[in-house]
């Protein structure tokens, strides 16, 4: 008994002292102190970045962090233009899942599987934004850190708690437009255009990496002549390289084969390059929609479609020549095919949508100095007109800026994915006046090609009633290719460009391909889609 009494003392003699020593700790819980940010240097003109968690003292309560202000060497205070790029992580409350114990129940009496708990690993991060508009120089954050205890709030602002340091953005291309430029010996005026340095400081100097005893360069707009100490001797091509100075830092960018100097006595016309820089083959197997090189596809409403932009198996699309500008390597280059309706008869035609998407291209490697487009080869066959005199399908183009992936419409043709502009409108088209025989039948081959003319044409061959608008008698446009080109505008020059083609529908209720019904869906064909690229003059 008398040693369960001495344990009791003792036990009371710890409690007591824990209380204490607990009222000593909030009695002396102070203001945070000593903030530590690692500094960010080297950071480039519209470069987003992240800083490290700092560290603080706040005697174990949890920190909240505040931006006060940012000010630059100077001491100028920035307005919010700048600080609406700057944000400064805080704490996350989280759910845990755990495994319930019997007997451990919360306030209504049910077992526990989840604990709330506290994330602060990002606590106090500052990111600044990419594409932020901070320019060269160095910028310094004042930073507020709270702490509260019991009801009472403690806080104190750190001055210049971080540094940041903005390089100059530096070139990554260097473009001479056109790349072949002719200088002419004994022309004093002679001289290439000035070099564009996009998305980069303009703060810089030009200088020769090499050729300097037969070429010069200006040093404020990089623009390149001939040596005054070069003598000709004949028709020469210089590929010169050019470094590109920071004013700012010093830091030189060095580019090489982006001109090539034509030297020649007598004034003479460079050929100005044109660049294939996506031909896809569109090769693939089966009528399945499985998508193939180059594209995919996505299906809304299948019908009793007999194939889904699949390999040619109709002999009308099997004809088509070669282009001219289709390379010499794409011997997979394949025809796709979507046929709407049943096969074989009656050859009815239920609602049909489906995308076939070309794979998204960056264009902005020729944002300056070239002209852009895009062209594909195109057939509609064996397409009958409803009751009324409409085309059921027809072939929609569209194209897409921000498009990154995914379904682009669900069941209901509500968009999805993307903001998606349809072209039909926009097209230079031309229609195939060739044509080849075998047996008795005559198919489209391509060249030689008719007019241009503005739009896709209307699907068909142009006869009967015309409630769209939209037919040219006696021209038709059935079982013949259509060569089309979109002109890609400066405004529509992104990273994630996209081509998509969709079969629409026009209809609900199936088509009999007879009486009372009349209409069948047709065949569309696709083929050699590319993009081009032009180089101005």
């Amino acid at each position: 008994m008398k040693n369960r009494k001495l344990l009791l003392l003792l036990f009371c003699y710890l409690a007591i002292t824990a209380c204490k020593d607990s009222l000593k700790d909030l009695n002396n819980t102070k203001k945070p102190s000593d903030l530590r940010y690692a500094s960010a240097t080297n950071i480039r003109e519209g470069e987003g970045i992240k800083t490290k968690p700092p560290t603080v003292q706040t005697g174990g309560l949890i920190p909240e962090f505040e931006l006060v202000s940012i000010r630059k060497k100077d001491g100028t205070i920035l307005d919010n233009s700048y600080l609406q790029h700057v944000s400064i992580s805080g704490i996350k409350t989280v759910n845990i899942n755990v495994t319930p114990v019997e007997g451990v129940v919360d306030e209504n009496g049910q077992l526990i599987t989840s604990v709330e708990a506290i994330n602060s690993a990002n606590n106090g991060v500052i990111t600044v934004n990419a594409g932020n508009n901070f320019p060269v120089g160095d910028y310094y954050f004042a930073i507020r850190v709270n702490t509260e205890n019991e009801g009472v709030k403690y806080s104190t602002v750190f001055d210049d708690a971080f540094h940041l340091h903005i390089a100059p953005l530096l070139p990554a291309n260097l473009i001479y437009t056109p790349k072949n430029q002719n200088l002419v010996y004994g022309d004093p005026n002679s001289k290439t255009s000035d070099p564009l340095i996009p998305n980069s400081n303009p703060d810089v100097y030009f200088e020769l990496g090499d050729h300097t005893d037969k070429l010069s360069i200006n040093k404020e707009t990089g623009a390149i002549s001939l040596s005054p100490n070069y003598a000709f001797s004949g028709r020469e091509s210089l590929n010169p390289t050019v470094k590109v100075i920071s004013n700012i830092s010093g830091e030189i960018s060095v580019f090489e084969g982006k001109l090539t100097t034509v030297i020649t006595d007598v004034p003479e016309t460079m050929p100005l390059e044109t660049i294939y820089f996506f031909y896809p083959t569109l090769y693939t197997s089966g009528a399945s929609p499985t998508g193939g090189t180059g594209y995919g596809v996505q299906v809304n409403k299948a019908g009793n479609a007999y194939g889904i932009f699949g390999a040619v198996r109709n002999s009308a699309g099997r004809y088509l020549n070669a282009p001219t500008e289709r390379p010499t390597t794409n011997t997979a280059q394949t025809v796709i095919e979507t046929q709407t309706y049943e096969n074989p008869n009656p050859q009815t035609t239920q609602p049909f949508s489906a995308w076939m998407v070309t794979s998204t291209q960056d264009l902005t490697a020729f944002q300056y100095g070239h002209n852009l487009s895009f062209t594909y080869y195109y057939q509609g066959s064996w397409l009958r007109y409803m009751n009324d005199g409409r085309t059921p399908t027809d072939l929609e183009v569209y194209i897409s800026t921000d498009y990154t992936g995914g379904n682009i419409q669900d069941a209901n043709g509500n968009w999805v994915n993307g903001t998606w502009t349809k072209v039909n409108a926009d097209m230079k088209c031309r229609r195939s006046d060739g044509t080849t025989t075998v047996g008795s039948s005559a198919y489209s081959t391509g060249a030689p090609w008719g007019a241009e003319f503005i739009g896709t044409p209307y699907p068909g061959d142009q006869t009967g009633a015309d409630p769209d608008g939209k037919k040219r008698p006696g021209y038709t446009f059935s079982n013949k290719w259509v060569q089309c080109t979109y002109e890609i505008s400066p405004a529509q020059i992104s990273k994630n460009f996209t081509v998509a083609f969709k079969v629409a529908s026009y209809f609900d209720q199936t088509l009999l391909n007879a009486a009372p019904i009349l209409g069948r869906g047709g065949i569309y064909f696709i083929s050699d889609f590319y993009y081009k690229a032009v180089e101005q003059n």
